[in-house]
């Protein structure tokens, strides 16, 4: 193999070792994933949600909450920024309304209005 073909690999080897971990990146400044286990019945804006788990994306002011491979609800959200990193996955309730979910090791929560 030629020098010059083998220099070109070789920084090709490198570029790709260095960029691989940036393409499973699903979490932007302007999104959020996290999952939630709710034990009871909860709305979320006019949506009602059994209980259960539930994977929660915000993308913007968006909010999907998908549940077994489906998503079962779509609503407005916005990101707050919070003081300090989240030291866990939690979330608020007003009575049986999700209000906010706080993302694990994470300085924005997804807050949802009524």
């Amino acid at each position: 193999m030629s020098r010059p073909l083998l220099i070109i690999l070789t920084i090709f080897a490198a570029w790709t070792l260095v960029s691989v971990p940036s393409w499973g990146k699903t979490t932007t400044k302007d999104s959020l994933s996290t999952s939630i286990d709710l034990t009871s019945a909860t709305k979320i804006q006019n949506t009602q949600l059994q209980p259960g788990q539930y994977k929660v994306t915000a993308d913007g002011n968006e909010a999907k909450f998908e549940q077994d491979g489906k998503i079962v609800a779509q609503v407005p959200c916005t990101l707050k920024m919070l003081p300090t990193k989240s030291k866990q996955n939690r979330y608020e309730m007003d009575h049986d309304r999700l209000t906010e979910i706080d993302v694990s090791g994470k300085m924005q929560a997804i807050q949802f209005g009524s």
